[in-house]
């Protein structure tokens, strides 16, 4: 682990206002490490805020304390489990990773799967958690990239060469935060969001996969709801941010609102099949699902 200076040094050039969202970050770094080298991301792949700062945008994201996965192929969670129970047992570079009896969890629907390792080293010996998250309510539509961790400057201070990972393309990352912008009101997803708004998208690929992911997730889609969701944007827990930011970054939320209907407007622009698949909230519509979802692999 890196010492404590180390990571004052990277929280003070990041703006942070509490040095343990720093620790966590580098922490989040070494446990990707340990994941990679035991092999146990091979059936993975990476998403989510913490994929997006690590491996699409570094340090123009925000800060992120979870590590969120897709399951590749089929598996069985109860021996994922098990194998990082074994890569924990040693401490690996002075931090002591571990999965408490009672921190595995599944969702109600059996869609996802979760640990809340924890850890702790010299300086942090209270220790924290990480939330891990690994969904299985379907492989990835488009092909995984295998992508280099974006350089951070505590890296000079790093023991090892931090490894590739195998990730979500970033259309299907970018579909799966707009359908977490339909089903809940975390101000960070439309923060990512707005990130992207105002670059070049691939905007009839990510229609498609909102609309597919949506329906996978038993849930319709109504553009002009998610439009003035964004519009108004006080659904929006926006207090959740501050401290994954800068602090001399301001929350212009008015900015981020407006940018985000201009930037997303295209998903009001559904074809007639992604239209019928949109409101078909009991998954009647196997067929044409099977079938839009075809069409993007063999695009």
């Amino acid at each position: 682990m890196l010492t404590q200076a180390q990571v004052q040094r990277y929280s003070n050039e990041s703006g942070l206002r509490d040095i343990m969202i720093a620790e966590k970050e580098v922490v989040l770094t070494f446990l990707l490490q340990l994941l990679s080298e035991r092999g146990i991301l091979d059936r993975l792949a990476f998403k989510g805020g913490t994929c997006l700062r690590k491996m699409f945008i570094g340090g123009h994201g925000r800060f992120s304390t979870d590590l969120d996965f897709t399951s590749i192929e089929e598996h069985d969670h109860e021996e994922i489990i098990l194998d990082m129970m074994a890569a924990f047992e040693q401490v690996y570079h002075g931090i002591q990773f571990g999965i408490p009896d009672d921190s595995y969890y599944e969702t109600q629907d059996g869609l996802s799967w979760g640990v809340n390792p924890t850890y702790s080293h010299d300086w942090n010996q209270g220790g924290s958690e990480i939330k891990l998250q690994i969904s299985r309510r379907e492989t990835p539509t488009l092909p995984t990239e295998r992508r280099a961790q974006i350089e951070q400057s505590y890296f000079r201070f790093l023991s090892f060469a931090p490894a590739e990972i195998v990730c979500l393309a970033l259309p299907e990352i970018l579909a799966e935060k707009i359908r977490a912008c339909s089903q809940r009101n975390k101000a960070r997803d439309i923060y990512d969001l707005g990130v992207f708004a105002t670059r070049p998208l691939d905007q009839a690929l990510i229609r498609r996969l909102v609309v597919l992911k949506l329906w996978q997730a038993r849930d319709t889609f109504d553009p002009a709801r998610l439009m003035q969701k964004f519009q108004d944007g006080r659904d929006f827990d926006w207090d959740d941010l501050r401290q994954l930011l800068n602090r001399a970054v301001a929350i212009d939320r008015e900015r981020i609102t407006a940018d985000c209907v201009r930037g997303f407007g295209f998903l009001a622009d559904l074809t007639e099949d992604e239209r019928a698949l949109a409101r078909d909230q009991y998954q009647r519509e196997q067929a044409l699902w099977d079938r839009l979802r075809t069409e993007l692999g063999r695009g």
